[in-house]
């Protein structure tokens, strides 16, 4: 299934490492690794696209739910929020802070690391866009070898994580969609990190 939960078929290549696989905690070892369920993302068919990815990195302590235990998987995602993931997924330590704005230690280093080019507000909603280039550049992703897959987009950024199976896009009248100036909801960005994080495991 994609982010839309329409379902996909292709081709799936597994790689099974050498060595012991690592445990799927890559931000924090010492969190709790049971997942962690909320009231408003049950296991059916409806949700089932998303569900792993979200217990388990709530699990691991990688991303929350709120105190009245919901998860509001429909939400949309900030750039503050989707800097911590993107960066802490990608092995960035946490820089969380207290200063003016909590995310602001990601976003010096984002532009120190050249992940972003220009400032930007923390507070805004992120775009498709915007997360596949920070992905991509924090990643480090070799260039993408394919076609574009998508009828929207030929993003060098968008091409790469598809080629390494972090995004699918999305099928709409028979065609692949990036989507890249729409904005992200907290289910989608769940199943992205959650992606990034089994990246890195298998690449060691």
């Amino acid at each position: 299934y994609d982010l839309s939960n329409n379902k996909v078929s292709g081709e799936v290549k597994i790689t099974v490492p050498d060595t012991p696989a690592k445990p799927d905690v890559p931000t924090n070892p010492s969190k709790p690794t049971t997942p962690v369920t909320f009231s408003d993302v049950p296991n059916n068919a409806n949700t089932e696209w998303y569900y792993t990815a979200v217990t388990e990195l709530a699990g691991a302590g990688i991303i929350n739910g709120y105190e009245d235990g919901t998860f509001r998987p429909a939400n949309e995602v900030t750039y503050g929020q989707a800097l911590k993931l993107i960066m802490m997924a990608a092995g960035y330590e946490d820089l969380s802070g207290t200063g003016s704005n909590w995310a602001k230690g990601f976003l010096d280093k984002a532009l120190e690391d050249g992940l972003l080019s220009q400032t930007v507000n923390l507070d805004r909603k992120i775009t498709r866009s915007a997360i596949a280039e920070i992905a991509y550049k924090a990643l480090k992703l070799d260039k993408p070898t394919i076609a574009s897959p998508f009828y929207d987009s030929t993003e060098e950024s968008a091409l790469a994580l598809y080629e390494t199976g972090i995004i699918t896009g999305e099928e709409r009248s028979g065609k692949l969609m990036f989507f890249g100036s729409y904005s992200i909801t907290r289910r989608e960005m769940a199943v992205i990190i959650w992606r990034m994080n089994n990246y890195m495991l298998n690449k060691g």
